[in-house]
């Protein structure tokens, strides 16, 4: 019980002095030869974000296509590269999901079995084509994450 009671009365005491901390952030130094301001207006122009799908720098939209000038070290660049060939896959899973499933509704009238065959197929392509699409945007995101942390802090 009297161990309990002590344990009790130091969780207060750490969070107290855990708040007089300052966070890691605030603790890590700039790029060398940047001022706050001067790193603000680098975010503001050379950052790159996604805004659904589509990507912004410096108040300009980008297409996709244009990201790939953007991915210069070799970790950033494989994950776009790799990005960009899952958004292919999902966008030919798609189409031929779309494909599959008017086929069905061709046959529907003529060979029931083969239309609820090919809607079956058509409704699996669609949910590949969801996944790959994901996984794309999960890498491109991570890439941007990357650049945009090299941009900011120098590369390492």
């Amino acid at each position: 019980m009297r161990k309990l009671l002590f344990q009790a009365s130091l969780t207060p005491l750490i969070f107290l002095l855990l708040g007089w901390v300052p966070p890691a952030a605030a603790q890590a130094p700039l790029r060398s030869g940047l001022s706050r301001d001067s790193l603000v207006r680098v975010y503001d122009s050379r950052t790159i974000y996604g805004y659904g799908d589509k990507y912004i720098m410096g108040g300009k939209q980008l297409p996709f296509r244009k990201l790939k000038t953007e991915f210069i070290s070799g970790v950033t660049n494989d994950l776009y590269r790799q990005g960009r060939h899952d958004r292919v896959v999902s966008r030919v899973l798609s189409i031929t999901s779309v494909a599959a499933l008017v086929g069905s509704v061709v046959l529907n009238k003529n060979a029931r079995a083969g239309s609820i065959a090919l809607q079956v197929v058509g409704i699996g392509l669609n949910f590949s084509s969801l996944r790959f699409n994901k996984k794309s945007t999960e890498l491109v995101d991570r890439a941007l994450w990357l650049r945009n942390k090299d941009v900011l802090l120098g590369e390492r």
